[in-house]
């Protein structure tokens, strides 16, 4: 897809009318961005259309925002003039294969998944990141890159964006050293010690998978004493060559809804409980953005998880289930997978059998997002969710013999409340269409957690789903 003039003049009309308090007439827009005028009431119809601007007529009228900078995205702005935003003609809804093999074909497959990062880019790219002030956020794809040779650990910085650190670099080649002085100087006090244990000589000799490869991790770069980026580095090691290549970039793929929740766990608020639901919410937001999980799947998790702990309430009072833990984790329920968000897409969307490698990726999102629950706002009356929350995300994989992961946990060393998201996931998982597997029919799922094919569950367990599984409405939601 080639981008039209309509389009670059209305992303420039966009970020002008973002940038001024009040409304703007046609002329100031032509005489400011050098636009013909008559251009002007056309795209502006186009951005109306979109809900994106408002026009007045007469003396005071012009033009201005509907929506606040930060609501809205340059995918936004770019849709409403371009009459298809697909980069290929095959991607269209009408689209043409010659040899009518679309579902199978590879290259239809590629120009999917690069019409996915392209949407996903500009969707994340807000008009009030392109004209808030001091914003640096979108210098490309690296902000820094290094490369280290392995056999004299000599470091060379390939590029910078900031050119003071090019040129304070040229002068230094300990890899140790230029390290060190970049997370003194650079990076969010409470990410030095990670990144520094990351970035160490030891962790970069190590072989990563099978003679070499890739690791990343995700940090805080300073802005200023009060403000910080997310940036993620990547280390490539080269065993055949004896190099390692860092890069060091901007994590702005990350869903802007998970930048705000970070920045929300540093507002004090006197309602936490309140405060930590916003963040469980934005999770789920993260979730769904990333195809992880569907809206839908969401409602049959949280349902699932409610009526299998409602039959355990009810036929094992030795548990001590009350109504409000029933009511927190089947909230909670459906953030059990948001490590998945460290997960490469590839492997996610695989079609087939994961290698013994993809699969030790996959293995750490219980992990990461355990990690992740453990930023979550604590206080007195967050207890129990902080502990359900992370006990969901760190142990729905584990098995009652003691063969799930990570840690291996047997019998009732399981947290309760992550046995039943694992078994109700296991089952959501069957019921549910996914890239690499069709649905299978709810009778075919229930035999198959029963019989031990999704791993094994306690037996009080498996009564309480069988008869949570026998309901109607929960026949009925696993066929939509």
């Amino acid at each position: 897809m080639q981008l039209t003039n309509t389009t670059d003049y209305a992303i420039r009309i966009v970020c002008y009318l973002a940038k001024q308090k009040n409304r703007v007439s046609s002329t100031e827009l032509s005489k400011e961005l050098d636009i013909p005028v008559n251009y002007i009431p056309k795209i502006s119809k186009l951005l109306k259309n979109k809900g994106i601007v408002y026009t007045l007529e007469g003396m005071n009228g012009g033009y201005g925002l509907l929506k606040r900078a930060d609501e809205i995205s340059l995918f936004d702005v770019i849709s409403s003039t371009e009459s298809t935003m697909a980069i290929s003609r095959c991607l269209k809804k009408d689209g043409f294969c010659s040899r009518n093999k679309d579902t199978t074909c590879k290259v239809h497959k590629i120009l999917l998944d690069l019409q996915k990062i392209f949407n996903d880019r500009l969707q994340n790219v807000k008009i009030s990141d392109i004209v808030g002030p001091g914003k640096d956020e979108y210098y490309g794809r690296y902000y820094l890159v290094l490369k280290v040779d392995l056999t004299n650990l000599h470091a060379e910085c390939i590029y910078s964006h900031d050119a003071s650190i090019l040129e304070r670099l040229k002068e230094e080649t300990s890899y140790k050293n230029i390290i060190e002085g970049y997370i003194y100087k650079n990076v969010y006090k409470a990410d030095q010690e990670k990144l520094r244990s990351f970035l160490s000589e030891d962790n970069l000799e190590k072989d990563i998978v099978n003679g070499g490869v890739e690791e990343d991790c995700g940090y805080r770069r300073l802005v200023d004493l009060n403000n910080y980026i997310w940036m993620e580095v990547k280390k490539y090691i080269d065993w055949e060559n004896k190099t390692a290549l860092l890069t060091f970039h901007n994590s702005k793929v990350i869903p802007n809804t998970m930048v705000r929740l970070e920045k929300e766990l540093e507002i004090k608020e006197k309602n936490v409980t309140k405060q930590y639901w916003n963040m469980v919410s934005l999770l789920v937001a993260v979730l769904n953005h990333n195809n992880l999980v569907q809206d839908e799947n969401q409602d049959n998790i949280s349902f699932y998880t409610r009526k299998v702990y409602e039959q355990l309430q009810k036929y094992h009072p030795e548990y001590g289930i009350s109504n409000e833990e029933i009511e927190d984790v089947s909230h909670l329920a459906p953030i059990h997978d948001i490590g998945k968000i460290r997960v490469p897409i590839e492997i996610l969307n695989k079609n087939g059998k994961l290698t013994v490698d993809e699969m030790e990726v996959v293995k750490q999102h219980p992990l990461v997002g355990a990690e992740m629950t453990m930023r979550f706002p604590k206080d007195i009356t967050t207890d129990k969710l902080n502990k359900y929350s992370y006990e969901i995300c760190r142990y729905h994989h584990e098995r009652y013999d003691g063969n799930g992961y990570p840690d291996g946990l047997v019998g009732e060393q399981i947290p309760l409340c992550a046995q039943v998201v694992g078994l109700v996931d296991a089952y959501d998982a069957l019921v549910s269409e996914r890239s690499y597997k069709k649905k299978l029919k709810h009778e075919e799922a229930v035999r198959m957690i029963v019989s031990g094919e999704c791993g094994k569950f306690s037996d009080q367990l498996i009564q309480c789903f069988l008869v949570a599984s026998m309901h109607k409405s929960w026949i009925e939601k696993s066929k939509k």
